[in-house]
């Protein structure tokens, strides 16, 4: 039976390099379904970028999953695609450096919305279609795992994705689904754009590398959880 992945948020940075490592060891008649925002440009680079035999295995599924109507179409459209799921990676996130006092409710509702309870509910809509021995890998970050004041609905949401991912396990426990989430650190991305040179230094000098992680060292670690039916 092929192999098929699902993976939102994946047409730039962290998600791109997983879609591209999935993809590297794809066999004939695998699918990897990806979904992304509301960048199409990004979109039609990644599948223009893609030989045409890897572009037969990867479907494009344009869904705002910040929003739970359009999390529910995408659902719908997975399920129109395959009737099972056998690797299934949540990377859709947002954040926001604004100064705690600043927050206000909406912006709160959020970050939590889409970093927590859409992706708990894209498990749920999708758990009848989950392969046996399947495999499902959160996003989370280590900002999730430290206190980080300079983003605290961030962290507060990647928190409590690394506490559903653990408690998700037993409900999963019939089908041998595993499940975890992985809290990559500072990772080159376009988030990081803006951060002065200062800054990184700064934050290298605290990590053991001393030097930001790529989202390609990311996707080899999903892959390798991916790929694990013990972990």
């Amino acid at each position: 039976m092929s192999n098929v992945t699902v993976i939102t948020g994946g047409t730039s940075g962290i998600g791109k390099a997983i879609v591209l490592k999935v993809l590297k060891h794809a066999q004939e008649g695998d699918k990897i379904i990806v979904n992304y925002g509301s960048n199409a440009e990004n979109a039609q680079k990644l599948f223009q970028s893609l030989t045409p035999a890897d572009q037969t295995k990867v479907h494009l599924i344009q869904a705002d999953l910040s929003d739970y109507s359009e999390m529910s179409r995408f659902v719908s459209e997975v399920k129109a695609k395959t009737d099972h799921v056998d690797w299934l990676v949540l990377n859709t996130g947002i954040g926001t450096y604004l100064p705690f006092e600043e927050y206000d409710y909406e912006l709160w509702e959020k970050v939590m919305r889409t970093n927590v309870n859409i992706p708990a509910f894209i498990v749920k809509e999708l758990q009848d279609v989950m392969a046996e021995n399947g495999n499902i890998v959160f996003m989370g970050s280590h900002a999730g795992q430290v206190t980080y004041s300079s983003s605290i609905v961030y962290g507060v949401s990647k928190a409590a994705v690394h506490f559903l991912a653990q408690s998700l396990v037993k409900v999963f426990d019939k089908k041998r689904v595993s499940i975890n989430a992985i809290a990559p650190g500072f990772i080159e991305t376009r988030w990081q754009d803006n951060r002065s040179d200062e800054s990184k230094e700064r934050i290298n000098n605290k990590i053991a590398a001393h030097r930001f992680g790529t989202p390609e060292e990311v996707a080899s670690l999903c892959y390798e959880i991916l790929s694990n039916d013990y972990l």
